[in-house]
């Protein structure tokens, strides 16, 4: 038989009301706890992501920093660059009016030197050279249309010193070329006089940088230093036109004196070539 059910005492009250006091005190604690909680982990994500949003920015403009940095330096190269080729183009220009200049002055005193002198001549550009053995021929722009004969003496004028020398004379001609040997041919013979005695002399050319000499005198006086100059009585020449001077030249035992010519053979570019007789 079911027992009737116990009725609830005053002790019994208070004790169930105390459980009840700590339950819900239990779940407000546990409340507040996570709303302090959750707004602890709210407040850290909005601190992240304030943080990540402020280094992004950072990021961001220091990109766009270095970007307009690296626009701008290119375009300073490519300014420096134009400028600089530009500087080698005004730089190309200057020399060239430079060497256009020295040029003009050179031809305009080697004018006033091809005035000087006592016959007629024409002012001929070197064209080419040959250096074979045996053969030191010069090709010149002029031939017989312009005047140029066979045999004509060839001159070389400087207008450093101020001189015109012999250079060599006419071996053949075309109608607008001519070949001219030089002094140092050894098929080129002319005559001079040494300056100092008097004394003349017959020049030839060795195929050398120097020019042997055979004297006419039975007991020459020639030595080093003497100046010798084309004769009176040269057909190619006018007198008194320096040839070179007189040098020593020692082979092995045997010393021997030689003729430096003044002309510069191997660097002369423009000779003057006699039309007419002396």
């Amino acid at each position: 038989m079911a027992r009737p059910p116990r009725k609830l005492t005053r002790r019994s009250a208070s004790l169930l009301f105390v459980a009840l006091f700590l339950v819900l005190a239990t779940v407000v604690g546990f409340a507040s706890y996570g709303m302090e909680l959750g707004s602890l982990i709210l407040g850290g994500i909005q601190t992240a992501v304030r943080s990540t949003g402020s280094a992004l920015a950072t990021a961001v403009e220091r990109v766009g920093a270095y970007g307009s940095a690296l626009v701008y330096a290119r375009g300073i190269y490519a300014e420096n660059d134009g400028l600089r080729l530009e500087n080698q183009y005004l730089s190309a220009q200057l020399s060239i009016a430079r060497d256009d200049a020295a040029e003009l002055a050179r031809l305009q005193a080697q004018l006033g030197l091809q005035q000087g002198l006592a016959v007629k001549t024409v002012l001929a550009q070197v064209t080419g050279r040959t250096t074979n053995l045996g053969s030191l021929d010069v090709f010149i722009d002029h031939g017989s249309s312009a005047g140029v004969a066979v045999g004509a003496g060839v001159f070389a004028a400087d207008p450093a010193t101020a001189q015109v020398y012999a250079f060599g004379k006419v071996h053949s001609t075309s109608r607008s070329t001519a070949v001219v040997l030089s002094l140092l041919d050894s098929r080129c013979v002319i005559s001079g006089i040494n300056r100092r005695t008097g004394e003349d002399v017959i020049i030839k050319g060795s195929d050398e940088e120097y020019c042997r000499l055979s004297y006419i005198s039975p007991l020459p006086q020639f030595q080093a230093g003497d100046i010798v100059v084309t004769s009176s009585s040269s057909s190619l020449f006018p007198p008194n036109t320096p040839i070179g001077v007189v040098a020593q030249l020692t082979t092995g035992d045997a010393t021997e004196l030689v003729l430096r010519p003044f002309a510069a053979v191997w660097g002369t570019r423009t000779v003057l070539v006699a039309l007419g007789a002396k």
